[in-house]
């Protein structure tokens, strides 16, 4: 989206709203003054200059990630990558642990078959174990934290990693996926007119609740999306970037990061995450890099899954610049928020893509997801007659990786004037790579507009925003599959998602649907009264996760049970339900 200066009064603002505390930083500058390009080949910038919240979220578990969940039916085998850091490990132990939204509490052992040294292709160690351990045949259908344990150097090490295992009674040859992206966490455009940065617009700072000391409260706008799509029930979901806003203020990833990664997990589904422009800036004036957040709290930039036989999909970063381009100059004023895809990243696509391709059936889906979308690049758009667009690719080929000074100023200046798209290399080949290998589709966001494009075969779909700037509305997109390929993406033609808010109205704050529950929903009741709202144009079918005391339950006519367990002496119950068009249904649930 196009980058928009705030001024000085606005940024004072915000900044009065922000939290801050010393212990939340590391030491801004290494007295080794050691240099390092970090993500890239650039020497601008001192080794020891992260600035990463202590509490790192990835350290022994490398695989399955809250970023990079796995998938896995019952009685299946799932391989862990562990770091070790150095010692050598034993006496395993791996369990399976209730997420913090499960009124749950029972935990399950998987039995460890095999111990491989292993290696990892974004990770750099030489005492990565590939672990790998049974699904048992008694586990429910559910997302679960991951825990692992071992005896390293004679020292008891454990490690956890939230919402990375998946597990499936079976795989749905017609399975469903939501497309999130742009969801901005800490943005201060979400507060009044983007285009007067100085406006304060009162209801849509409620939506906002910027650093609301309620966290109930605190990005209200992304919290009811979430419940939304947890309604919708999705296979997965995959979100495509610009998780934070990350240009206020050189300071700001120290807690947007940490905001971003907490709220995210109110989802009960899994989710698949790659950064966005917003999420990699490199903060000149205390030396901090999103980069190096990105590792210490999602991993890697770029990596692919499998849901069962079924698909396969990539997620890359397609904001991958060397770090001299990505660097900010003071505070909001950043060179280059355009797309890019390295060699590297290029070739991993290109041996994963062929790796696939060896094993996959005839009807498998396959899909890739970045931030940027390729078709749009900025060689192709910015107008030939400009003499400063001239110049500029001019400067930029003769120094393009990293750009030379001169370049970044002036591909700055002209993004201000014509937006950046996917601003540098290897559009093209990233093309020519789906083409050869039949890809399905292309998942982008970036432009916080909808937009559907079919190419080659190719399904291209840019998805809105969930951040309040989001056109025609802010949204997602939901994806139905039948016998292979993709048979729904659309809410409304021409393109255009689900909108999170009734009538696309972000003012009213009353979301297009949503469930009421009657009594808390927490495994203490007998009985439970849930009124169910669909306020959309079309029917909407939705499921509706009911804890209850432990018993047999009825329920009323106007749904389906899909799940329905016994554990800790509560029952669980997954009713599916079919709202129509501008109606709303009470579902009871009863002990017999």
């Amino acid at each position: 989206m196009k980058k928009i200066r705030m001024i000085l009064a606005a940024s004072l603002f915000i900044l009065s709203l922000l939290p801050f505390s010393a212990h939340a930083i590391e030491n801004p500058i290494s007295p080794a003054g050691i240099q390092d390009g970090g993500i890239g080949i650039s020497t601008n910038y001192l080794k020891e200059a992260p600035n990463i919240s202590l509490d790192t979220k990835v350290n022994q578990i490398i695989y399955p990630l809250f970023s990079t969940p796995a998938i896995k039916k019952r009685g299946e085998s799932l391989t862990l990558k562990i770091d070790t850091q150095g010692k050598e490990a034993g006496n395993w132990s791996v369990k399976l642990k209730p997420t913090n939204h499960s009124s749950l509490t029972s935990e399950y052992d998987l039995p460890v078959e095999s111990i491989h040294t292993g290696q990892s292709y974004w990770k750099n160690s030489s005492t990565i174990s590939d672990v790998t351990v049974k699904i048992p045949t008694d586990v429910p259908e559910k997302l679960y934290d991951l825990e692992v344990s071992y005896t390293g150097n004679g020292q008891r090490i454990t490690d956890k990693q939230p919402h990375s295992v998946k597990v499936l009674d079976a795989y749905k040859k017609d399975f469903t996926f939501i497309h999130l992206t742009d969801i901005h966490v800490g943005s201060p455009r979400n507060i009044g007119d983007p285009e007067n940065p100085s406006s304060l617009d009162p209801a849509l700072a409620r939506e906002t609740g910027m650093w609301d000391p309620d966290p109930s409260k605190r990005w209200l706008y992304l919290q009811k999306a979430l419940k939304e799509v947890n309604l919708k029930n999705p296979d997965f979901v995959v979100l495509t970037g610009d998780l934070m806003f990350g240009q206020m203020n050189p300071l700001e990833y120290i807690y947007e990061y940490e905001e971003a990664y907490k709220v995210l997990q109110k989802l009960n589904v899994p989710v698949y995450i790659v950064p966005g422009n917003h999420d990699y800036y490199a903060q000149d004036a205390t030396l901090s890099d999103g980069a190096k957040y990105w590792e210490k709290y999602f991993g890697p930039q770029y990596f692919s899954f499998n849901y069962g036989p079924y698909a396969h999909f990539i997620g890359y970063n397609s904001f991958d610049w060397d770090k001299i381009d990505r660097s900010g100059n003071g505070t909001v004023s950043v060179p280059t928020w355009g797309g890019q895809v390295r060699s590297k990243q290029l070739s991993w696509i290109s041996s994963d893509l062929a790796d696939n391709a060896k094993t996959a059936q005839s009807s498998q889906i396959t899909g890739l997801f970045s931030h940027h979308n390729p078709l749009w690049r900025d060689r192709d758009i910015w107008p030939q007659s400009d003499s400063e667009v001239q110049e500029y690719w001019q400067k930029y080929d003769q120094k393009h990786n990293p750009q030379s000074l001169a370049t970044l100023a002036l591909g700055e200046k002209l993004g201000i004037k014509y937006d950046q798209q996917w601003h540098g290399e290897n559009a093209q080949e990233l093309i020519d790579l789906m083409k050869k290998y039949h890809v399905t589709l292309s998942l982008h966001g970036h432009t916080h507009i909808d937009n559907v494009t079919k190419q080659d075969g190719i399904l291209y779909t840019t998805t809105t925003a969930v951040e309040l700037t989001g056109k025609p509305w802010v949204g997602f997109r939901d994806f139905t599959t039948a016998a292979g390929k993709i048979s729904s993406y659309n809410y409304e033609e021409p393109g255009h998602s689900i909108p999170v808010y009734e009538n696309g109205d972000t003012k009213s704050g009353v979301m297009s649907f949503e469930a009421d529950y009657q009594t808390a929903n927490d495994g203490q009741s007998t009985s439970q009264e849930v009124k169910v709202v669909n306020r959309l144009n079309k029917p909407q079918t939705l499921t509706v996760p009911m804890y209850m005391k432990e018993g047999d339950y009825q329920i009323s006519s106007n749904g389906s049970i899909e799940q329905n367990y016994s554990s800790d002496g509560k029952q669980y119950l997954e009713v599916k339900m079919t709202i129509p068009a501008h109606s709303s249904q009470t579902l009871t649930v009863q002990k017999k």
